[in-house]
């Protein structure tokens, strides 16, 4: 490798870790007062700008990722963690790999196991956010229900998890998927609504 190619790979290096404290200091002074808690382990890393905007609990475990540098994203690739309401929280385990441009949104409670891999341009919900009847429909958030994710669970790009999901651990969620309801451990499921195609057999 030529002298050139080594200061450009050695800048690149010092750009992305000035960012990835820049994100997560803006985070902290940012959200941190508007929410009940926020709570961060460990060696937490930010590769791409995470926002808020809630008012509830925040709880990251440690070793936790937000962002891929190497995939593509939109715009600056945000991720959204909104424990909207002042009881709502939002409850992320250790050693989790999420890619760009997610939204994590709860009205109650959104929890996610360990060690899971969150693909680009997923959804995670807990409520409806409107209600059904044309002539209530901006009256509340509608029916809310708690989300669980369990742990070494891979969900695929452009997936959306609804209200009252819960998914076992181990279990695969084929790209962009709609989960709207119970997804059992050690299986891959896919499609609109998901359904178990096959088992994984433990090695």
């Amino acid at each position: 490798m030529n002298l050139m190619a080594r200061i450009l790979n050695f800048s690149a290096r010092q750009s992305m870790r000035l960012r990835v404290a820049w994100h997560r200091r803006k985070f902290i002074f940012i959200e941190r007062p508007r929410h009940k808690k926020i709570e961060l382990g460990t060696n937490i890393v930010f590769f791409v700008p995470v926002r808020g905007g809630g008012k509830g609990v925040l709880r990251v475990g440690n070793g936790t990722k937000f962002g891929f540098p190497m995939t593509f994203r939109l715009g600056n690739g945000e991720i959204l963690l909104q424990a909207r309401e002042p009881d709502a929280e939002i409850v992320i385990g250790e050693n989790n790999l999420f890619s760009n441009n997610i939204a994590l949104c709860a009205v109650r409670n959104i929890q996610i196991g360990d060690n899971c891999l969150i693909g680009d341009s997923v959804s995670v919900v807990d409520a409806d956010f409107h209600e059904i009847n044309p002539a209530t429909r901006n009256r509340s958030v509608g029916t809310v229900k708690p989300v669980k994710i369990g742990n070494n669970v891979w969900i695929g790009s452009r997936t959306m998890i609804l209200k009252g999901v819960t998914i076992g651990d181990n279990s695969v969620i084929g790209a962009m998927s709609l989960v709207t309801g119970e997804i059992p451990a050690n299986c891959v499921a896919a499609g609109v609504p998901a359904k178990v195609i096959r088992k994984i057999e433990q090695q």
